[in-house]
């Protein structure tokens, strides 16, 4: 295996270094026998690491800028997830939870509390938290209809204590996701817990996963109407960032 990725390097670097290189160059400064170096460009041009051309010239493939639009755009949900969720919590003073799908799996992009900013880091654990809180029912409720029966599928119906109304059956279940996805958001009113939890989401960011944002509240503060509008005009933020730069991306084409 390491002796496929040190080929597989050499090679990259040299077609980057010479922005186009022939099967005649590429076999003289590696040294490479042709049948071999056959072989290896083939499952380079088939994973996206190479493309050739008309004249059987080669360059670098797609999968490089696929993955440089794919860092950019994580960059930009996390530092858009930032600013909502302080925002968020400046505006209404409760706890904020920013979240989206890596995966198949819940995993929170910022956490932010009346007392603190939880920063959450690459290694951060992924959570099983779907049932449980109103994001994670969100993002169910909006997830692809095959990457959300994956997931069910996964980690098997919810507890009663987790959800009684979607504990029953799949049947049951998929029903009270496709009520969350109609009525724009999630209540979650846990049983001897002084807090109540109400999360909305955006459905698709940029034709990619669905992100929520919820707030958790004091029993003794919970207004629905009142919290409901302060996350969607927090998640219209998204859409706004998210559409400007496909519309930049567009107009540089």
């Amino acid at each position: 295996m390491g002796q496929v990725i040190d080929k597989t390097v050499t090679i990259l670097k040299l077609v980057a270094a010479q922005e186009h290189c022939t099967l005649k160059s590429l076999c003289l400064v590696t040294g490479f026998k042709k049948s071999a170096l056959c072989q290896q460009l083939r499952s380079m041009l088939e994973n996206g690491l190479l493309l050739r051309d008309a004249v059987g010239e080669y360059h670098l493939g797609p999968l490089f800028s696929d993955l440089a639009a794919l860092r950019e755009e994580n960059v930009l949900l996390r530092k858009t997830a930032e600013s909502v969720a302080t925002d968020l919590n400046t505006a209404c003073g409760e706890n904020i939870t920013i979240a989206t799908l890596r995966n198949g799996k819940y995993r929170r992009l910022f956490s932010c509390s009346s007392f603190r900013i939880t920063r959450l880091t690459a290694t951060a654990p992924d959570e099983e938290c779907f049932y449980g809180n109103a994001t994670g029912r969100i993002l169910l409720a909006e997830a692809p209809a095959e990457l959300r029966l994956r997931i069910i599928d996964r980690i098997g119906l919810p507890s009663p204590e987790d959800w009684a109304e979607g504990s029953g059956d799949s049947e049951s279940l998929l029903g009270e996701l496709e009520k969350i996805r109609k009525q724009g958001y999630a209540e979650v009113l846990p049983h001897k817990r002084t807090e109540y939890y109400i999360a909305s989401g955006c459905p698709r960011v940029n034709g990619g996963l669905p992100v929520a944002a919820g707030i958790s509240v004091p029993r003794s503060r919970y207004d629905r109407v009142k919290f409901l509008e302060l996350l969607r005009q927090a998640l219209r933020r998204f859409e706004y960032v998210t559409q400007t730069r496909t519309k930049g991306e567009k107009e540089n084409v």
